[in-house]
């Protein structure tokens, strides 16, 4: 099946995709697999010239590096070597995740404008990526009408300086929030494991036992995750009033990673928090989507687009994307052969293509999770064979399978007449 139409990424706001005529969507299993085999690029599916523009991976606390650049700088240049269009980098303001090569010299109380000021970030800002992709921090969980307040203006004017200062260009800047589930649920161990069935368990890896079912104060905590979202959709929809003949465009979005467990009734963003907000967008960290088929990852996406409510700024589209997704190449048995991995990487692609989705973005550019977590914290640099495998390029430079599939079809849509 050929694509009809693909996204014009310089301004996602256009709704290119409701111009073009609606596709019937298939209603059983076997009929989403067939569709997203259909759009598997390495089964002669039709691949958009523009991709690049769709492509993208994530930057941060790698384990290792090749030049003595600042670590945010070298990475952002090696990504777009390799012909990636869109980047996603954690936009803090204590450096953190960037630390090779660099003297950041960040004071306490810094603002996010003036963040952006820092050389490293804008030099940054300066390879042309078509989109970056910004995982802003703010109070999650714990928002008061206080703190909402306060980030809300504190992000409306690092919105009008990103307008201000690349007013002209044609960029895309995505200010989102880190795995919002996990936010809700205060981290990411044994106590965050919701589920509808109170009870104990014993942890597969360690052992340990826990107790897992909803918290008493599961509400408040959905209350304070809405207050949040809508403080931060504001400070972009204010920013963007302000500046209606830009062509850089900026959009907010909320980032899910338990879709499933919404999708079981378990309280999450997905169920709970989005149909009581507007949001531009909706990333997932979509980790519990990734079956070998990609048939739970396109169920997925269809069942977040149902439940979200986009600014009136979309003009009707749901525009949902992966804003996290990676296969570690080096860690489970069956993944560490080059045709496996590189089958998954085709089956999401062909989610991507046969739902439209405008970015996927693969975790990441250099693996950030050493096998043993004690030294994960560290800063000083880890071999191959010591790597989860969460990368596009190894540390001995070559490319990953996931590097390899990625280029090659960059290659391809390059090629395309």
């Amino acid at each position: 099946m050929v694509l009809s139409a693909f996204l014009c990424m310089s301004c996602i706001s256009c709704n290119c995709f409701a111009q073009s005529k609606s596709v019937q969507q298939p209603t059983t299993d076997a009929d989403i697999i067939e569709r997203i085999n259909q759009h598997r690029p390495l089964r002669n599916a039709h691949i958009p010239k523009q991709i690049h523009q769709q492509l993208g991976a994530t930057h941060v606390a790698g384990k290792y590096f090749f030049s003595e650049e600042p670590y945010l700088i070298e990475g952002c240049k090696s990504l777009y070597k390799l012909g990636f269009g869109v980047i996603k980098l954690w936009f803090r303001k204590d450096g953190g995740g960037y630390p090779y090569h660099s003297n950041w010299q960040i004071p306490k109380n810094i603002s996010l404008t003036a963040l952006a000021q820092h050389p490293y970030w804008k030099e940054a800002f300066e390879v042309p990526f078509s989109t970056f992709a910004l995982s802003v921090d703010g109070a999650g969980v714990n928002t008061t009408n206080v703190s909402a307040a306060a980030e809300e203006t504190e992000l409306y004017e690092l919105c009008c300086y990103l307008f201000q200062t690349y007013h002209d260009r044609k960029v895309n800047f995505i200010i989102h929030n880190w795995e919002g589930d996990w936010m809700m649920r205060g981290g990411t161990g044994n106590s965050a494991r919701w589920s509808r069935k109170p009870g104990e368990r014993i942890d597969a890896v360690d052992g340990v036992r826990y107790s897992v079912g909803i918290p008493a104060d599961s509400a408040d905590r959905i209350n304070a995750m809405i207050k949040w979202f809508k403080s931060r959709q504001s400070a972009v929809s204010r920013a963007r009033e302000r500046f209606p003949n830009a062509t850089c465009k900026i959009y907010h979005a909320i980032e899910a990673n338990k879709v499933m467990d919404s999708r079981e009734g378990i309280p999450g963003i997905v169920n709970r928090v989005l149909p009581e907000v507007e949001t531009d967008m909706v990333s997932w960290s979509c980790y519990d989507g990734m079956d070998s088929t990609g048939l739970a990852l396109y169920k997925g996406i269809q069942y977040i687009q149902a439940q979200m409510r986009p600014t009136p700024y979309m003009k009707g589209k749901k525009e949902v994307f992966l804003g996290e997704i990676g296969i570690p190449e080096q860690r489970y048995a069956g993944l560490m052969e080059k045709d496996p991995v590189i089958n998954r990487w085709d089956a999401y692609m062909g989610v991507i293509l046969a739902l439209k989705i405008s970015y996927l973005i693969q975790w990441e550019l250099y693996c950030n999770e050493p096998k043993d977590e004690s030294l994960r914290k560290l800063n000083d640099t880890r071999k191959k064979d010591e790597m989860r495998g969460f990368w596009l390029i190894r540390p001995d430079s070559t490319l990953s399978f996931a590097g390899t599939y990625f280029t090659k079809l960059l290659q391809k849509a390059k090629a395309t007449k």
